[in-house]
């Protein structure tokens, strides 16, 4: 993974029906061979693709934004907060870690703005997903708070980047003007 960086732009036609039920076919720009349903639905949920739905006759039902994805800018301050993947525990570095949306972009019309993005490697965001895990940004520290079946508790973990020791006798930095 390029982290930060931006990835290839790739068109994928495909049915309606077939995007909602992961069966079928999908056709990607420049390639001849059609590749199933499913495995254009898991391309899109790591990569830059960008999904064009088709109706019966061919006519355009959706097409999708790339601003659903984090600008460089944004995954580059995340990476500065975060370190790499933001997971408690986690030591992927930053190349292994895409923005995420804390809020879900299109199930919950999360914005792609920098207070809605988390880093995480793909491993951890399938688990955050898979486990019901939330996570929240508070004084620009993230935090994972695991879902009652982990922790009845939802005891809540902090994340990101450790912070950085202030040595003895400092308050913080100090700058001269």
């Amino acid at each position: 993974g390029l982290g930060a960086l931006d990835h290839t732009t790739i068109i994928v036609r495909m049915t309606l029906e077939s995007l909602q039920s992961g069966l079928g076919e999908a056709q990607l720009d420049g390639i001849e061979q059609p590749i199933s349903a499913g495995t254009a639905r898991k391309m899109a949920a790591e990569a830059c693709l960008i999904p064009m739905v088709l109706g019966g006759k061919s006519e355009v039902l959706d097409f999708g934004l790339r601003k659903r994805l984090f600008t460089t800018a944004q995954k580059l301050a995340a990476i500065e907060r975060d370190g790499g993947c933001a997971t408690a525990g986690c030591n992927r570095p930053p190349s292994y870690a895409e923005g995420h949306h804390i809020r879900w972009y299109k199930a919950h019309d999360g914005p792609t703005n920098q207070a809605n993005c988390v880093m995480l490697c793909s491993a951890c965001h399938h688990r955050i997903h898979r486990e019901g895990w939330d996570v929240v940004v508070r004084d620009n520290v993230v935090y994972f708070i695991p879902s009652a079946s982990v922790d009845p508790r939802r005891t809540p973990r902090r994340g990101g980047r450790p912070p950085v020791p202030t040595p003895k006798g400092h308050d913080g930095p100090h700058y001269k003007r």
